[in-house]
């Protein structure tokens, strides 16, 4: 399954849930007829979609099973998930998070840096969160430090800016 959504609050007092994006294609929601509910994709519960609508910042969606704002309040923090069938293929040069996280990342030397923990959404990018044993470093994924990405060898190469690993 695929996160396309956390729920940050409820909306009103119906159970109108208040969804955060996690994709760049806000218009996918309007297509989904279900969608499934969890902290993990194990856990998720599938609910039926009753209806859609766009604000500034958020996506609002009507659950069929979820009535009150109390029910909603209990899902506060939750993850939206879709099935792969339900996925839209990214852009060129553009990667679903759950297809970084556990990549190997190296150096276009072949050094060794480590393995993607974490994507973290920033206003002017994308840092990756990569941990080498106890270290943690952030990637700023970027053209000048991402020089690439395969998503069949689990890889990235990086050429790293002046003092990124150290």
């Amino acid at each position: 399954m695929i996160a396309v959504g956390r729920i940050s609050r409820s909306v009103g007092l119906k159970g109108e849930l208040s969804v955060v994006m996690l994709t760049d294609t806000p218009e996918r929601f309007g297509k989904l007829k279900s969608v499934w509910i969890g902290t993990d994709e194990a856990q998720a519960v599938k609910h039926e979609v009753l209806s859609v609508r766009m604000t500034h910042s958020a996506v609002v969606l009507k659950l069929k099973d979820i009535e009150s704002r109390t029910a909603a309040d209990e899902r506060r923090g939750q993850l939206l998930f879709v099935p792969p069938k339900d996925a839209i293929v990214p852009r060129k040069g553009s990667y679903f998070i759950h297809d970084i996280v556990g990549m190997n990342v190296v150096t276009e030397s072949g050094r060794e840096v480590g393995i993607v923990q974490e994507v973290m959404q920033l206003p002017a990018h994308d840092v990756w969160v990569v941990v080498a044993g106890e270290k943690q470093i952030l990637i700023p994924a970027i053209k000048e430090v991402i020089r690439s990405v395969d998503v069949e060898r689990r890889a990235v190469v990086i050429r790293p800016l002046e003092g990124l690993l150290e």
